[in-house]
């Protein structure tokens, strides 16, 4: 009897072979990873296709990746722990969709769009800020859903 119980002690001290993983080189939850691996872990999940991205930190220890689609500027931001913030795309009035171009030279008549900035975060749809200009003024819009705003008019010298 004394056997069983020693050999059933022993048995009950044995490391769990099914609580660990298989692979040694396999990535826990429980492994703190850095804001920087974070953010581009998070990048490579919504981003695999790019190529050419270029990682930088702000003077607040944020963190943004910038790349191109031809001539699209696209920066993705990161907070101070790796997790996404926001995106900001910068494009031409060219790649403007046909119903925004509308809607706002029927707003502004007379004025060209010069070069627009979308800002996506996930509380909101996309902020378009938007420079136009005719030949005395220029006037940077805010878009957001169906409001329209003149944020700033400058005069052209």
């Amino acid at each position: 009897m004394k056997k069983l119980m020693l050999l059933a002690g022993l048995y009950c001290l044995q490391p769990s072979l099914h609580a660990t993983s298989g692979n040694p080189n396999a990535k826990h939850e429980t492994v703190p990873m850095s804001a920087t691996e974070r953010a581009k872990a998070n990048f490579r999940e919504n981003y695999a296709w790019v190529q050419d991205a270029a990682w930088f930190n702000t003077g607040d220890d944020n963190i943004y990746c910038i790349f191109h689609q031809g001539n699209i500027v696209n920066r993705v931001f990161y907070n101070q722990r790796g997790y996404w913030q926001y995106t900001l795309i910068n494009y031409p009035a060219s790649v403007l969709s046909k119903e925004m171009k509308e809607r706002v030279q029927s707003s502004f008549p007379g004025y060209q769009i010069g070069y627009i900035n979308e800002i996506r975060s996930d509380n909101f749809e996309p902020v378009y800020i938007i420079s136009i200009e005719n030949e005395n003024n220029i006037k940077v819009v805010r878009m957001s859903g169906d409001e329209l705003e003149v944020k700033q008019v400058l005069e052209k010298s």
